[in-house]
């Protein structure tokens, strides 16, 4: 953790979005993190979210992990995320907290100590930081999208000022009598600021304190960010990816088809992954592998050679070393970065010889 006093001065930049709709606020921290070159010191997203909306991660197959119907009933859009995680609803009552840092290990500790410090400045106790929750009392009270390449470490921290537990419950419910049940759940296991701190509190309010944490506690000197032509360029074009998601169409179609050409000898595994969910799809015939279609929720990059590892995939024996040597191979030399491993893949795989 960042100690306060014992660090020099870190000159941060600070992009304060205001009220704007989450596709535009992952599509300037999607830009700011697609940057080549590595950034000088760190960079602070502060979002208000407008608008309710629902995000998927990519490769997510919407008709089978929530209920579109129950989305058009309220009225719900949804998009898909460029990088992976469950479903979520963004709402009027989120808040969002983007960090992007130099990937060094003197900044490993930013995202924590900063969620250590906001919490503690709310007179917060028993909470605990990970790269996927801010857990408070043993209920989520936000959600973290993090992502590490070459040059930067990144997080996008969802924090709820206030949760709608219908909705949400509504998300993954595909009869309304489910969805009654899963409220219950869910208000056993998330919370919110306000109902955390019995008061009503703001967005405003939230984003002072972050400001004071960092430059009292972290000892950032703050400086308003103005985005370059290069910045807004890959803006528009996160944007883009963002609002068409060609791939994630294509994997949906792909999926589509997949399954209505279903066979007796067509097979689903599923494995849970640290944060989300790697399916395949297993079309088997005399030991070998015949067709091969994978989706969940998860990172993959570049995601263009999703399609090209599946037809790699097809027409190899059910074999796990020979498997596992073909896989680690096209991750090497494809320079594939995934938010699972080959061997998970070849673990799924062998299933359908009964591996």
């Amino acid at each position: 953790m960042i100690s306060s006093g014992s660090q020099a001065t870190v000159k941060a930049r600070l992009l304060t979005l205001g009220e704007k709709s989450i596709e535009d606020a992952l599509s300037v921290f999607e830009a700011l993190s697609l940057r080549e070159e590595k950034p000088e010191g760190p960079i602070i997203l502060l979002h208000k979210n407008r608008g309710k909306c629902v995000s998927l991660g990519c490769f997510q197959i919407a008709d089978e992990d929530f209920a579109i119907d129950y989305l058009r009933r309220r009225e719900l859009k949804y998009f898909y995320r460029l990088h992976g995680g469950d479903v979520m609803l963004h709402d009027e009552n989120q808040i969002g907290i983007g960090i992007i840092v130099p990937n060094d290990r003197e900044y490993r500790n930013t995202y924590s100590s900063l969620m250590n410090f906001l919490m503690k400045r709310n007179s917060i106790k028993n909470f605990q930081v990970t790269d996927d929750y801010i857990i408070c009392f043993n209920k989520i009270l936000g959600e973290t999208t993090y992502l590490e390449r070459e040059n930067k470490l990144c997080w996008f921290t969802v924090i709820y000022l206030k949760r709608n537990y219908e909705e949400i419950a509504g998300l993954k419910s595909l009869r309304e009598q489910l969805i009654k049940e899963r409220v219950n759940k869910l208000k056993e296991n998330c919370t919110g600021l306000e109902q955390l701190l019995r008061k009503k509190i703001s967005a405003e309010q939230v984003f002072e304190t972050i400001k004071q944490v960092l430059s009292d506690e972290l000892n950032f000197e703050l400086k308003s960010l103005r985005l370059g032509l290069g910045e807004k360029k890959l803006l528009w074009k996160s944007r883009e990816m963002l609002r068409k998601s060609p791939v994630h169409e294509r994997v949906q179609l792909k999926y589509m088809q997949f399954k209505q050409s279903s066979t007796p000898k067509e097979t689903l595994f599923s494995k849970r992954l640290m944060n989300g969910l790697l399916r395949v799809w297993v079309k088997a015939k005399d030991n070998s592998l015949e067709k091969v279609s994978i989706s969940g929720s998860f990172m993959f990059e570049p995601s263009e050679k999703l399609e090209e590892f599946e037809k790699m995939l097809e027409g190899n024996l059910l074999e796990e070393p020979l498997l596992t040597e073909k896989v680690t191979e096209f991750f090497i030399n494809e320079k594939i970065k995934a938010s699972f491993t080959p061997f998970d893949v070849v673990e799924l795989l062998c299933k359908a010889s009964g591996g």
